[in-house]
């Protein structure tokens, strides 16, 4: 969701972007112990740096 301002105002100013985004939860009763954030940053990281290399 907090994408979709970055999306919009890009797609306005015809500013070129990307969004990385990982998934630390599934929907369920919220319950930040069942999150999963230590790996889903470490996804994102390697994701990102993939990405970068590719450049």
């Amino acid at each position: 969701m907090e994408g979709a301002a970055l999306h919009y105002v890009c797609l306005m100013e015809k500013i070129p972007f990307i969004q990385l985004r990982a998934v630390s939860n599934y929907i369920a009763e919220r319950n930040k112990q069942n999150w999963n954030m230590k790996e889903s940053i470490g996804n994102l990281n390697q994701a990102l740096i993939k990405l970068l290399a590719s450049l």
